[in-house]
């Protein structure tokens, strides 16, 4: 069985298949669906047609509580409209995916070969791809997002493993792999 998970862009891709675990990833496949709107026509898309899990995993682009929730309630709700009994989860990234890199700081700053300014990492509370960018065009190791991803250690991707939004990630495959070999 095929789980799906349903991104926005391709640098959101790119960094799923870098940091979820490798077992986790053999039935799995991860789907850059071109942009916000597009993510949950493609999701509903495969939810009804091939019937098979799906994890949508998109920016909140907010960082108030209740407007994240909001934002899930209504995904999620255009979701599980056509689902049935087919497992489905929305996963957001509050307020954007490149907060993981934010997350702890140390690895942050052994990635970019310096400490991130106090400033920048304000900014990442709330604008962490700005704050990302910004950092990436003052280091000496890269020259985009996608080159710092590849560059990733198996210890770097092991410190990002432990991230909630990771986990959650996580946590969504574990519970679909022991529903399907419950059946």
């Amino acid at each position: 069985m095929t789980v799906y998970i349903v991104c926005e862009g391709n640098l959101d891709a790119q960094l799923l298949k870098r940091v979820l675990p490798e077992e986790l990833l053999n039935n799995v496949e991860i789907v850059p669906a071109g942009g916000l709107s597009a993510v949950k026509s493609l999701a509903r898309s495969l939810i009804v047609r091939r019937q098979s899990p799906v994890a949508v995993v998109m920016d909140a682009d907010v960082i108030t509580p209740e407007k994240v929730e909001e934002r899930r309630q209504d995904t999620e709700e255009i979701l599980t409209s056509v689902a049935a009994n087919t497992p489905v989860k929305v996963i957001l990234a509050v307020p954007t995916i490149e907060i993981i890199f934010f997350q702890d700081v140390p690895l942050l700053s052994r990635l970019l070969g310096y400490a991130p300014p106090k400033d920048i990492l304000s900014l990442a509370a709330e604008q962490p791809k700005k704050a990302l960018t910004q950092l990436i065009s003052q280091s000496k190791k890269y020259q985009n997002q996608s080159q710092l991803i590849e560059q990733l250690t198996n210890e770097d991707i092991e410190i990002l493993h432990k991230t909630p939004f990771i986990q959650e990630i996580i946590q969504f495959f574990q519970s679909v792999g022991e529903t399907a070999n419950a059946l």
